[in-house]
């Protein structure tokens, strides 16, 4: 009974979202995962890892994600970037990649490496 419901409300809220216009008077086309995969020839979990990594335009509600067409349509004509505008946001992104970068440790990398010390 409570699954039966939930799917209802699930419908009428994918329905709402579908219908609901746009801040520019334009009615928002609702995508599933799989549509957008489809539209951008990649898999679906290549768009599940785009989307955490903030890469393309998506709603999330709970656990469900929602795409609508006319921001992926924009994204893909802005170049398929995140829309990085400043020199700023490009500086914070790079110290970002370069804190996350992931090094050997510091025996592995420094000159007294243990290979050296074996004798032939």
């Amino acid at each position: 009974m409570l699954i039966e419901k939930v799917g209802l409300l699930t419908e009428r809220v994918e329905k709402f979202l579908c219908d609901a216009p746009s801040q520019h008077g334009e009615a928002h086309t609702l995508l599933s995962l799989n549509e957008v995969a489809k539209l951008l020839g990649k898999s679906a979990s290549t768009i599940y890892a785009m989307t955490s990594d903030k890469r393309i335009p998506y709603h999330k509600r709970g656990n469900k994600l929602y795409f609508f067409e006319d921001e992926v349509i924009a994204w893909i004509k802005q170049g398929g970037t995140s829309g990085v505008a400043n020199e700023s946001d490009i500086e914070r992104r790079l110290e970002e990649l370069r804190n996350g970068k992931k090094r050997k440790p510091g025996a592995l990398t420094d000159g007294n490496s243990r290979m050296s010390a074996v004798a032939p």
